[in-house]
């Protein structure tokens, strides 16, 4: 399978951390593209700089990029990641001859928002599954308070679309202040003190370390978002759990952009038509129903999560999930 995962631009403190960096997001995009079974293994690419990102010259970088892509022969695709933009790249293709390039060009289909569709289906999923009687109570979203941590295009789209579902709160917060406010979104400082019934992390990886799950309010029961890896250690993910707070991997919650690539690489005429809301509904629909299911198997219980979690993973023989989107 050919590999595919963003280009990711960063100052890293060494190449080594930058390496470190592009290995675990690589093995992250795997287990992601195998939750749907794209058709893809993953990857990541990793551009560092040692220089404010505003003063990079975009279209240079790109081209030393399309270089690396060449060397690599087809064997990766890339698409946006963490600071890059489809100004970069309309640049990559151009230099790639329109090769190796998956980031919805030509396509109403915004692979943001198609991102915001899976960490949506996610949320309902987990609501849903505990919209029953049981031991903590019956779940309604309008009942719930979330806090979005990373308001960027993700985390935003995220937020507008939880007030539309009619959440009863909605918190914002990112370093970037004026990102947070949103109509209908209560800004916060703080998202790691602010108590809420739902966290949804979408911004930098690794946020929820160790100190943070253990000290963060009492109350908390969903935890699911766009971040890849979002927590530090895996004891931060078992304090979480140990707490009674369910987790959907972003294998399932950050996978709308690979799922829209898994069609475009499927059927690129079909992706550059489709009307958007449907393929944004496709995935709403594919990611609610892999956390449902998730909760079913551990017998909704917290501690049981990340233990099922193989369970919900395909065969890799099979056609990739893009091939069943027309249908």
């Amino acid at each position: 399978r050919p590999g595919n995962g963003g280009i990711r631009l960063l100052d890293y403190q060494s190449d080594d951390h930058a390496i470190d960096d592009a290995i675990r997001l690589a093995e992250g995009m795997t287990r992601k593209h195998d939750m749907f079974r794209t058709g893809f293994s993953g990857a990541k690419l990793v551009a560092n700089t040692n220089i404010p990102i505003d003063t990079i010259e975009r279209k240079s970088l790109m081209e030393d990029i399309a270089k690396a892509l060449e060397v690599l022969s087809g064997s990766v695709y890339t698409g946006c990641d963490l600071n890059t933009c489809d100004i970069d790249m309309n640049y990559l293709t151009e230099a790639t001859n329109g090769r190796y390039v998956l980031a919805g060009r030509d396509s109403a289909v915004d692979t943001n928002i198609a991102t915001a569709a899976s960490v949506i289906g996610s949320i309902l999923g987990l609501i849903e599954s505990h919209s029953t009687d049981d031991d903590k109570g019956v779940f309604d979203i309008h009942q719930l308070t979330f806090t979005v941590q990373g308001c960027g295009k993700v985390g935003s789209t995220v937020a507008k679309e939880l007030v539309r579902l009619g959440a009863k709160k909605v918190q914002t917060c990112d370093i970037r202040e004026s990102t947070t406010k949103i109509d209908g979104c209560h800004p916060i400082d703080d998202w790691a003190s602010t108590p809420c019934d739902f966290l949804v992390p979408c911004a930098n990886s690794l946020a929820i370390t160790e100190d943070v799950a253990s000290n963060f309010p009492d109350g908390i029961k969903f935890c699911t978002g766009a971040t890849n890896s979002p927590f530090a250690t895996p004891k931060a993910k078992q304090i979480f759990a140990e707490k009674g707070v369910f987790h959907v991997t972003e294998g399932i919650s950050s996978a709308g952009a690979i799922l829209a690539d898994s069609v475009e690489w499927y059927d690129i005429n079909l992706y550059q038509t489709v009307e958007p809301t449907l393929m944004y509904g496709w995935i709403r629909s594919l990611s609610k129903e892999k956390a449902k299911t998730m909760v079913e198997l551990a017998k909704k219980d917290s501690n049981m999560m990340d233990a099922i979690t193989s369970d919900v993973i395909p065969s890799r023989n099979g056609d990739p999930i893009g091939k069943s989107f027309p249908d």
